[in-house]
């Protein structure tokens, strides 16, 4: 018989996908490594790096992810960042907030370095929701006056600056004149003032100055605004509103006899968000309550424990959409304010105060 000289026939491999063990080839390492450090030490973008490696850009988002799966790069999250943001979730659903931005304070800080990063983090919301053809309205306060001076100049084309109440005769920095006029320099924009006294003798000079054209230009441009930035006053010998004459320490009493604990703007409230309607309420000039519950955009920047329940009062009443807070104040309205709560516009309560 004839032997073949053929080659033995090649027995075919069963076909189906090949089992590829997790471990890495040498040249696999190399630009697994080369990847890795190429993307997040020296920052690159994902297709700089596949540019780099003459690799596709999905390639190297595989790469990537399997450097994470493996442990050659972790990630995490320091302790005190995972407390903020549980904080800003707790606080923003409690009271019906979109959002909540927690400034971390220590021990050590004094009252003026929170002041002073609560207003910083005030800034850096602002310049990063600025767009064109927007009207800004501004209360007044030390802690917008932090947040004015912490702005980088920023011209933002078409933007518009606009008072929610009078000024002070007095010439204290936090005048709102002069917090309306910082904002307005930093980046570049007019100013609607309202050239008018915040308080005044009586309703019906209230309402003579109410009635003037000006008075009522500026107030038509503050009904426009997308953002509304106001701070939150407290109701005792020390608030602002003392310190500057705007009122005097009777009034005051008068006030927390009626259970005032804060006021937005000029307009008081207690502990449930309920106005505090009378006398003063009639003598402030101001934007009407009602025109802020219309606002869509009214971002609280507040801080301090010693203004914990005006806060408190003030989340209650249904107007802030947002909160800027430090860490300590933000944990003791949370402990303060009882089970969940996401307010409606809360109601008033009249008297002769």
């Amino acid at each position: 018989m004839k032997q073949s000289n053929s080659p033995a026939p090649i027995k075919r491999a069963r076909r189906g996908r090949r089992k590829v063990t997790p471990t890495l080839l040498l040249g696999q390492k190399d630009t697994l490594a080369k990847a890795t450090w190429l993307y997040h030490h020296q920052k690159l973008t994902q297709q700089q790096v596949a540019d780099e490696l003459g690799l596709s850009r999905p390639t190297v988002v595989r790469l990537l992810r399997q450097a994470l799966e493996e442990g050659i790069v972790t990630v995490s999250l320091r302790v005190d960042v995972l407390r903020q943001m549980e904080l800003a979730t707790r606080l923003a659903k409690r009271f019906g907030l979109q959002e909540v931005f927690i400034v971390p304070t220590s021990v050590g800080h004094t009252e003026a370095d929170v002041l002073r990063a609560v207003g910083e983090m005030g800034a850096l919301y602002l310049e990063n929701n600025l767009q064109p053809n927007q009207v800004i309205t501004l209360s007044w306060g030390k802690t917008l006056l932090e947040v004015a001076r912490a702005l980088n100049e920023n011209p933002v084309k078409g933007l518009v600056i606009a008072q929610t109440l009078g000024g002070l005769n007095s010439g204290h920095t936090f005048n709102p004149y002069r917090v309306a006029s910082l904002f307005g320099e930093k980046l570049h924009a007019p100013v609607y003032h309202l050239y008018v006294p915040v308080i005044v003798a009586s309703k019906e000079v209230r309402d003579l100055f109410m009635s003037d054209p000006g008075v009522q230009a500026t107030l038509a441009v503050a009904r426009l605004a997308a953002q509304c930035m106001v701070s939150v006053g407290k109701v005792d010998h020390s608030a602002t509103v003392v310190q500057t004459g705007f009122l005097n320490t009777s009034t005051i009493d008068q006030l927390r006899a009626r259970g005032a604990v804060g006021d937005i703007s000029g307009r008081y409230f207690d502990i449930d968000g309920k106005r505090i309607l009378g006398d003063v309420d009639d003598r402030i000039l101001a934007l009407p309550w009602e025109d802020f519950q219309r606002l869509k955009n009214v971002v609280a920047v507040a801080c301090g424990l010693d203004k914990k329940h005006a806060i408190l009062g003030a989340l209650r009443t249904g107007v802030l959409s947002r909160l800027i807070i430090d860490d300590q104040t933000a944990l003791a309205l949370l402990e303060e304010g009882g089970g969940d709560f996401a307010p409606e516009p809360a109601g008033s309560r009249e008297g002769p105060a």
